[in-house]
Order: C-alpha cells, then structure tokens, then sequence
C-alpha cells in the first residue's frame, strides 16, 4: 500500500514535470557545434544611416536603445544588390524575418527586379498566420507560395517553447524554408529543442558586400536575413532573448536534424516510475538505512544522468522531477515504516532476552543447588574412606580400591568446586575484593601447595622471583589464577621434566611467567582453550579436567585490567604469561 502511494505520487508529479524542466536542460547544456546548414545575415541599423540625413542619424543614436520599425530597414538598391549576390551563389534558400509591405509604400519592380525578389528561393514574412488578419508583403506571388507566417506561440511567462505547425493555413517560415521532405511533423504543437546561443554562422551586411567572401560560400545553405533591432525582433525563449532570425534558424535546424523533444505516451512514464519505485521500496527493506541512503543517492544519481543523456543524445523527455520526488516521498513513508520494524524487532528481542535471562537463571539455581547438594555426600563419602584407611592392616588390593575412591571423590569435588566458581562470577552481583599483597608471596604460597604434586611425578618446581612493590589485587582470585596454570603445569609435564616461575615488573606491569618442559599445546587449541567447558582435542583423553580452569584464570587476570597469553610449540613446552597493571582503575 505505500509503494502504491508513492507511485501515485510520481504519476501526480508528471503534470508539473515538464515545462521547467525544459528550461533548466537547455541551460545547462554545453556547447554545441555550429550549424553547417543555416547562415544568418545580420542588419544592423548603423549601415542604413548613411541612408538618411544627419537629422534622422542623430535621431537614431539618440533611441539607439529603442525598437525601430521593419521599414527602416528598406532599402530598394540595397535589398536587390543583396539579394541578387546571395542567389547568385545558389543557395537553397533565403529567408527574410522584416515584414516590407504596406509600410514601405507602394512599389513597382522592374523585370530584373520582379526575377529576383520573385525567385522561388526567397521567402518573405508575413505579419500573420490567419487569412483575415494576412497583409501580404510587397514580393509575394499570387498563389502565396513564396510567403511564410513569423507568429510565436507564447506560454502564460512569455516564453516560446512551442512550434505551431497547421496545413490549413499559412506555413511558419521555417516551413516554408524547408522541402516537403525535410519537414518531419505534423500538425499540432511541437517542443523548440534550443541547443544553444551562437549556432549559426552570423554575418552583416558590410561582410556580405564587402566581396571578400569566398564564392561558394551560401551554396546549398539557408540563408535567414533579419534585423539587429527592430520591432518585435526579439523572441524570449528558455536560455534567453533570440533574435528573430536566430530564433528561426533553431527551428530550421531542429527540422533538419529531427531533433524537436518527444514525449513517449504517458503509459511508458507510469512503468518507468512503477520500476523505480519498486527498487527503492526493495532496497530500503532489504538494507540497513545508511546503505539504504547510499542506494538511493546513487539510484536517483543514476536516474538523473540516464534521462539528461536521453534527452541530450535522443531528444526524448524523461521526467527527473517526477523520479526524484518519488524517491524522497518512499524514504521519508518508509522510515516510518521501518521505525516500525525496528521497534517491533526490539520488542521480540527485549522478550527473549529476558527468557533467557530467566532461563539461565534456572540453570544456575539448578547447577548450584545439585552441586551444593552433591558436596555433602561426597563429604561423607571422603570420611568413611579416610576412617577406613586409618584402621588396622588392610589386604592389597582393599587398601588400593581405598586409595582410588578417595582419587575419584577428590576430582569429582573438584569439578563441582569448578562449576561453583563459574556460577560465582558470572553472577550479576559478583565484585573482586582488592587488597595491597605482593604477587610474589602469593606465588610462594602455591609453590607450597603444590610441592607434594610435583614430587610425587619427579617434576622440579623452580620459581625466580624478583623483589617488587606491592599492587592493589584480590588474592583469593589471583591464588587460582598462579594455582591453575602451575597445576596445570605439573599435570601435562611428563614425569622427570620442569616448571618455571619467573616474576618481574616493568615501568607499566607485574609479570608472571609459568613455563613447563610438557608437550606442548597445538596451534589450533591455543585459541579455543579460553572457552568454557573446552579442552585441547589431544588432552581430551589423556589427561581429566573440567575445561573450565583456563576460563576462570582469563576472566579472574581481565577482571584486573590484565592481560593473559600463551607461548608453545608442540613437543617444547608451554609458557602462560600473566600481565598486570601496576596502577589499576577501580
């Protein structure tokens, strides 16, 4: 439904897509090549002054600025001289903008004058298109075949955009200009394609009788003579004011080269809009906004280069004001729209968070209530055994079951103990408790505990620790991290090897480096063995283990602002080193 009403929109915006939107593309055109076909003949009102007396001279500069009627511009020898040179070149045609009729009086031509200014290559204006209104010009033949209407078709801003073109009544001149085979409309109403000021070659009456033109220079050219200024002389049009004979040269010339703008049916512009109102619909549901924007800067880009190009290159008119409207209107009624998503995805997400929040909830209360729950009997469990061991002599093979029940009791409350720390710092609530110790003596502390694991395998246990200050740490939490890499040390070195306690301190942190002579960790399993619940794939059955020592030894060093990582190379050992900061935020 607002796809559909966007693309009411744009079909809306057609109506008020077209008239200015002309203006502004001839504007901005560039520069076209000069026309090859059409010559302009320029009269200017200085090269009759030496036609009239110094009174009616000094009248003209006076109203220099002021329009000067058609018939000043009449001037019997000169026209025929004109006239008679240009034909003598066998031009196509010549067209002549001034009206000279009545207003030049009554005027009887000689044989030699009637053949030139009756030749059916010149054509003389008329000062209307309607027969009730028509004055005929002075040269006109009886059959009107060598006359032609200069009326323009002015829109409400006085501007002429349009071309009239009628067979029932007279031509417009540059009909009468051009052969039959060269006029490519029919009647109705035709859009000026104006391509640019200085299209044409202009001259002026000086260059023209100067003789030093070439002597083919107006072969198979049309010719269109007018004034500089006089009344009426100039046509308002998109990119400015035209002289009249320029005015019709453009539209010679937009007959020529068939280039007046065309319209495609407006069935043609619904699809067109319909397409692209689909892809901006689909691209800004499918993307996130800021590449949505992007999409649609780029279409819309897109959309205005390909209807410029049209219309420079095909003189097809394509709306842009149209497509463009459409884009703003689909992402200012989609925004809405996934405003809308967003918050409804929020809402979902915000309900299943809070389900699982429950849920892990229950988990924990579960685990902990079983493991709180399991500790007792273990308890009982680990004083009959030790009961059992202290009485009286036992055969062989008892004491040994003994002895391995109290081993499987000790590691199974040590996995509970595991899973209760787990649960302990992942809680909500959970806050280490700082003090001022020295990592040092908390080293010692678990080298001590430790001693008797490491003899009973033959492993050395070697610490060299530096003398360093005191920092701000929770020893409880910094005892397991020491106390779970030095255990896990001693546990993956074989019997007879080593490991290494060396503590030191920098500018910025206190080191901790716990090596051993072991096999080594792979490549692969360095980077999973942070995970909960996660152990290296060769370790899986040779060694036991929770999996959750090295998560709580990450998350204890980070819980400080420090940093933990791991050295080795399988079959040269493993190195843990643990990075503290001196001076700790919090």
């Amino acid at each position: 439904m607002r796809a559909l009403v966007c693309w009411v929109f744009a079909l809306f915006f057609l109506k008020f897509d077209e008239i200015g939107n002309y203006d502004i593309r001839f504007k901005l055109r560039g520069a076209q090549n000069v026309s090859q076909d059409v010559v302009l003949i320029t009269l200017k009102a200085s090269d009759f002054s030496k036609m009239y007396d110094l009174r009616t001279s000094s009248i003209i500069k006076a109203t220099e600025l002021a329009d000067l009627s058609d018939s000043f511009y009449w001037d019997r020898s000169l026209w025929t001289g004109l006239l008679k040179d240009i034909l003598s070149q066998k031009p196509q045609k010549i067209g002549v903008t001034l009206y000279f009729g009545n207003n030049v009086g009554n005027i009887h031509f000689t044989p030699e004058e009637e053949a030139i200014y009756h030749d059916s290559r010149v054509v003389w204006a008329s000062n209307s298109s309607e027969p009730e209104k028509l004055s005929l010009p002075m040269a006109s033949k009886n059959n009107k075949s060598n006359i032609a209407h200069i009326e323009t078709l002015k829109d409400d801003d006085g501007i002429v955009r349009r071309l009239i073109s009628t067979t029932d009544t007279l031509p417009n001149f540059a009909e009468r200009l051009l052969d039959s085979n060269q006029i490519g409309i029919t009647d109705g109403l035709s859009v000026i394609n104006y391509k640019g000021k200085k299209l044409f070659t202009e001259m002026t009456l000086s260059d023209v009788t100067s003789g030093q033109l070439p002597q083919d220079f107006f072969k198979d050219k049309i010719i269109i003579i007018g004034a500089e200024q006089s009344t009426n002389s100039q046509v308002q049009t998109p990119i400015g004011l035209m002289s009249r004979q320029e005015f019709w040269g453009s539209v010679v010339e937009n007959f020529l080269s068939d280039s007046f703008i065309r319209k495609l049916s407006s069935s043609w512009y619904a699809v067109f809009l319909l397409v692209l109102n689909l892809i901006a619909v689909w691209v800004i549901t499918t993307y996130p906004l800021s590449i949505a924007l992007f999409f649609m800067i780029w279409i819309g880009t897109l959309t205005s280069a390909f209807s410029a190009w049209t219309f420079d290159s095909f003189f097809i008119w394509i709306p842009i004001v149209s497509p463009l409207s459409m884009f703003i209107f689909v992402w200012v009624l989609f925004i809405g729209y996934q405003a809308q998503r967003i918050e409804q995805a929020h809402t979902r997400l915000q309900q299943q968070q809070n389900y699982l929040a429950e849920l892990e909830q229950l988990k924990n209360n579960f685990v902990s209530l079983i493991s709180h729950d399991l500790k007792t009997p273990i308890a009982k469990i680990q004083g009959v055994l030790d009961r059992l061991l202290a009485q009286g002599p036992l055969t062989q093979h008892l004491q040994a079951d003994l002895y391995n029940l109290k081993e499987y009791s000790d590691e199974l409350n040590r996995y509970i103990q595991s899973i209760l720390k787990v649960l302990r710092v992942e809680s909500r609530d959970f806050k280490i408790l700082k003090e001022t110790a020295d990592i040092n003596g908390i080293i010692e502390n678990v080298v001590e505990r430790l001693s008797p694991l490491a003899q009973s395998k033959k492993i050395s246990l070697q610490s060299h620790l530096e003398p360093m200050f005191l920092i701000e740490i929770d020893v409880t939490l910094m005892t397991e991290v020491v106390l779970n890499i030095v255990e896990n040390a001693i546990k993956y070195t074989p019997p007879n090897g080593l490991v290494k306690i060396k503590s030191y301190e920098t500018d910025q942190e206190v080191c901790v480096e716990i090596s051993d002579s072991g096999e080594g960790i792979s490549s692969d399993d360095q980077e999973i063995i942070w995970n909960k619940f996660t152990r290296g794939k060769s370790q899986d059955y040779k060694t036991k283990g929770s999996g959750l020592g090295l998560y709580l030894v990450k998350y204890f060093v980070e819980l400080h602002g420090g940093q933990i990582s791991v050295q080795s190379k399988m079959g040269q050992g493993t190195q843990f080193t643990v990075k503290l900061p001196i001076e700790q935020n919090g």
